[in-house]
């Protein structure tokens, strides 16, 4: 692999790196422009499609520019006859050659400060693990240069381990742990031939004759393999020897150590300061130290602060040190950074670099992202997966959020030794620490891949147009990364319009301009610790705007009113108690309420005060990490803490999802001005409103509530307890009642209890609804009924007599044994059926539709085995008019009986990732008029007859890459079977 060297190469790499800068910045414009429109879209259609026109003819303008100098780059290549590579090729030939490794110990130099470590690991192998009838695998754990082989070295030279064992074999692995390449190079260390050994079975046959009744110890060096499949195929091969043989692995991913050992890894760590210098020393001035002056010696124990413990830092800096003895060329190595030093005489930064090359592709920004922060600075995690949110380096993953993935990156990085876990001490928090030495590495990557880092620092007048991250209290700028120290707001707003990250935090900003709204690609914006008091109203035109950090932002009192605006905001502010002083009004919504750990943080939010408050929503999101100890008792806390002001209207609380000890409510029922209520996934509560203590006796429970949602609670027996009923009135209001997957709730009769005051709609299982009579169900004017398998006949006939008033039915969670047809045969009224959940069910049954005559909307939704329909849906053929089918995952292609639908108007196609065709009958369905389809990225094409369908109104395509491409207006292979059609929503396209 050419590195970047020359000063030509150099020019050559700024040139393609502004050109990714440019096309990044021309795409993100595009999207934006694109999302403002369609936002208007629905308002004024005949302006927006001229805007649109305008748009596309500046984007293709720039596009075409941007274009020209591509190519121009492209062609300056072939001056620096550079090759392209695989990503393997570039481990195994830059590397590999340098990297063998054997057992054998440079006996002219002396080995510092291992004693202990080999003492340790020397102990287990002789006496703890001799009579382990199983392989005992010990890993030696630690960042590249900490002198892991070194140590397997010391262990393998031990004359305790030469005594105790038949046989020693040493291995170096590096990449390739191929079977056959290993099992080769065990017997030619353990003295067999190999060299006409050509099939495994052999090599096999050959091993075992080797290994079989003795105890051996065999070393695996620089293991990178964390395939668990090929380690245990390895593993099955040496389960031959005695009792008490072992293997050692070194490695530096501690992943590989999880998946491979039986023993705890040795976590190799670094060297006490006075070590590092003794080696430093020796190789600077040899062992006899002869020429050593107390100048040299002082400032030789300060270039021994570069070492951090790390060895290979000390050898390789004794060795540059080694021709030189004025004080002058020692300074110039203390002042130097690590990656600064010349890499022919410096093998640290190449050794390291390996780590690296490990990392997929979509780790590496990620990681070279970390030396924009200071060495020795404790790194915050949700920080830096926001950072790396901004600047586009990750993103959201099938159903993983982008904070989840930039989670699993940390993790990642972590567990490759590449950072460190830790906790800050101050804020309790998750933080990070990279190695001075890592940091280097980092460093030296962003040195190769952004050069004109280092260019810039001594150009005064440096085009801002690249910029894309500011931190105005370090006076920081990035990329590429230099200080400006005169640098404030207004020469921020002013000079770098492409910023992705403004950091202001602590920097004594008071006042916002409104400039501020220009920073269209804005991602990521730091005001915490400030002493702002509102912010201005152009910040809600920062569409692209995802984080907003407002902590210890004391004198703020309100935010901006079109904060809706903000379509893409994930996170305002970390921490509850920064609500306290906000005079907030309308909508708000706090997720991650467990994530509380202390209730006394909730009630300094103060939304007892909020009485503007018209909205709220408290998410508990236990579901996506592990429960902690005691969660129940504190999120009860929690919720009473968080209060609302008594002019709240509607309320959701969703969440709870593990606490079966959280089995009441707050008082909710004491707020006079709610008006809806949403619970949801709260296992443990029995009773919406429990027995009413002294001083909270009222005269009506949720006076003013119109609509109540029930959802997901389990354990839930009733609106109110017993004694609540007796001593008062409830619900006198309500309105609409809808209740799901609340399977132990059974509704009292309506007639003998408020409820019937003024409720209008019902939306429950026909469980829920078992004791209600035809009295109990007149009064409603509208019904919706999710079937269960506990429906009776009796509740059959209940339905029939109601049959006016059901406007919706639900089949969840059934297969055909469970809901057989005899349950569904007076259903001939039903006009609106969604069959859900359904995960055992490849077909649907004849049954379930044969007798649904009057069927006019039928969803078919998230049910993971179906792939066809029953012929019988021909009965619905003159009443159907809407076909949903969303969430199946199996299905192929549509289901050959739907041609019979000649009567329908729209049909939605939605999640379904394996359709790749749309058939040839399709023109059968001459009254379409809708067609949506979304989620279908294998569905490549359309059918040629579509261009027949004369009554096709409407076309929306969306998230399907291909079909999207081939729509494309005036240009796609597609384009002219859809011309026709009056209305088309391609992608992001308005047509």
């Amino acid at each position: 692999m050419k590195q970047p060297e020359s000063r030509a190469i150099q020019n050559w790499l700024i040139k393609l790196n502004d050109l990714t800068y440019e096309i990044d910045d021309i795409l993100d414009e595009c999207a934006t422009e694109f999302s403002k429109l369609k936002r208007k879209s629905s308002k004024l259609s005949r302006y927006i499609s001229l805007k649109v026109i305008l748009l596309r003819h500046k984007i293709g303008r720039r596009m075409n520019q941007v274009t020209r100098k591509l190519d121009a780059v492209a062609a300056e290549r072939a001056n620096f006859h550079l090759r392209e590579m695989s990503i393997n090729a570039e481990r195994s030939t830059e590397f590999t050659a340098t990297r063998e490794t054997g057992p054998a110990l440079n006996e002219s130099h002396h080995v510092y400060g291992r004693e202990r470590d080999t003492e340790k690991i020397v102990e287990i192998l002789v006496n703890h693990v001799r009579g382990n009838e199983e392989i005992s695998i010990l890993p030696i754990n630690g960042v590249g240069g900490l002198g892991k082989t070194t140590l397997a070295r010391l262990v393998y030279k031990d004359r305790r381990v030469i005594h105790h064992f038949d046989k020693r074999i040493w291995v170096c692995v590096s990449d390739d742990f191929d079977l056959k390449t290993l099992l080769k190079a065990m017997i030619v260390s353990g003295g067999g031939n190999a060299s006409d050994l050509m099939h495994l079975g052999s090599l096999q046959r050959v091993l075992w004759e080797l290994l079989n009744q003795k105890r051996y110890l065999l070393v695996l060096d620089d293991v990178w393999n964390d395939d668990q499949d090929k380690w245990s195929q390895l593993r099955d091969v040496l389960a031959c020897g005695l009792s008490g043989s072992s293997i050692i692995v070194t490695t530096r991913l501690k992943k590989v150590a999880e998946i491979m050992r039986t023993l705890p890894p040795h976590y190799l760590t670094g060297l006490s300061e006075e070590h590092c210098w003794m080696l430093l020393r020796e190789r600077a001035f040899g062992q006899g130290n002869k020429e050593l002056s107390p100048k040299l010696e002082a400032i030789g124990r300060q270039i021994v602060n570069k070492c951090s413990g790390v060895p290979l830092d000390a050898k390789a800096l004794g060795g540059l040190l080694r021709f030189k003895r004025t004080e002058k060329e020692w300074i110039y190595v203390k002042e130097s950074e690590m990656w600064e030093l010349p890499e022919e005489e410096n093998l640290i930064l190449p050794t390291l670099r390996l780590s690296y090359h490990h990392l997929p592709l979509a780790l590496r920004q990620c990681f070279a992202y970390c030396a924009v922060f200071p060495k020795d600075s404790r790194i915050q995690k949700e920080e830096l997966i926001f950072l790396w949110m901004a600047h586009g380096y990750i993103s959201s993953k099938r159903v993983m959020e982008v904070e989840d993935v930039g989670e699993e990156i940390c993790n990642e990085l972590v567990l490759r030794s590449l950072l460190q876990c830790d906790t800050d001490p101050d804020t309790n928090k998750p933080t990070l620490i990279m190695h001075d030495l890592v940091h280097d590495l980092a460093r030296s990557i962003l040195e190769n891949e952004i050069p004109r880092t280092q260019v810039l620092r001594n150009v005064r007048n440096a085009s801002y147009s690249k910029i894309r991250q500011v931190n105005l209290r370090r006076k920081l700028m990035a990329f590429p990364t230099s200080n400006k120290p005169e640098m404030d707001m207004s020469f921020v707003l002013t000079n770098f319009c492409r910023l992705r990250i403004l950091d202001a935090s602590w920097t004594g900003v008071v006042d916002l301009p409104r400039a501020l709204g220009k920073l269209k690609h804005l991602r990521h914006l730091n005001l915490s610790g400030t002493g702002i008091r509102t912010l201005p109203k152009s910040l809600c035109s920062l569409l692209n705007l995802q984080v907003l950090n407002l902590d210890d932002c004391k004198e703020l009192v309100a935010l901006p009113k079109k904060m809706r605006y903000l379509v893409n905001l994930r996170h305002l502010g970390n921490r509850l108690e920064e609500l306290e002083c906000l005079k907030l009004c309308g909508d708000l919504k706090i997720r991650h309420l467990e994530r509380v750990e202390n209730p006394t943080d909730a009630k300094k939010a103060n939304l007892a005060a909020k009485e503007n408050l018209r909205v709220l929503w408290l998410l508990w999101e236990r579901e996506k990490i592990a429960s902690k100890s005691g969660g129940e008792e504190i999120d009860e806390k929690v919720l009473e803490a968080l209060e609302p002001h008594r002019n709240l209207e509607y309320l959701v609380i969703k969440g709870f999802a593990d606490c079966r000890n959280c089995s009441h409510l707050p008082q909710l029922g004491n707020l006079p001005h709610l008006k809806s209520l949403l619970i949801r996934n709260v296992a443990g509560i029995e009773y919406i409103i429990e027995d009413p203590t002294i001083s909270d006796r009222v005269r009506q429970y949720f006076p003013s509530l119109e609509t109540l949602h029930l959802k997901s609670l389990p354990n839930l027996k009733g609106l109110l307890k017993e004694q609540a009923m007796r001593s008062a009135e409830a619900f006198p209001n309500l309105e609409q009642l809808e209740i799901q997957n609340c399977a132990s709730l059974i509704l009292p009769p309506l007639s003998s209890s408020s409820l019937n005051k003024k409720l209008k709609r019902l939306c429950c299982s026909s469980t829920n609804m078992a004791s209600l009579s035809k009295v109990d169900l007149d009064a409603l004017s509208d019904l919706s009924v999710e079937i269960d398998k506990n429906m009776t006949r009796t509740a059959v006939e209940t339905l029939r007599s109601v049959h006016n008033i059901v406007s919706s039915w639900c089949i969840y969670e059934a297969d055909e044994g469970s809901l057989p047809e005899e349950a569904l045969r007076g259903l001939n009224f039903v006009k609106h059926l969604e069959i859900a959940s359904c995960d055992t069910v490849t077909c649907l049954p004849q049954g379930w539709l044969r007798h649904l005559t009057a069927l006019e909307e039928l969803h078919i939704t998230s049910c993971s085995e179906i792939v066809e329909v029953p012929e019988g849906i021909e009965y619905l053929n003159t009443c159907l008019k809407k076909l949903f089918l969303c969430g199946l995952p199996k299905m192929v292609s549509l289901p050959r009986a739907l041609r019979h639908l000649s009567s329908l108007h729209c049909m939605y196609l939605i999640g379904l990732p394996q359709l790749n065709l749309l058939p040839e009958w399709f023109d059968k369905l001459t009254s379409l008029q809708v067609l949506y389809i979304s989620e279908c990225p294998k569905l490549a094409s359309l059918p040629a007859n579509i261009r027949g369908m004369t009554n096709l109104r409407c076309l929306f395509v969306d998230k399907c890459p291909e079909l999207e491409r081939r729509c494309e207006r005036g240009k796609g292979e597609d384009w002219h079977k859809i011309a026709h059609i009056p209305r088309l929503n391609i992608g992001k396209w308005l047509c």
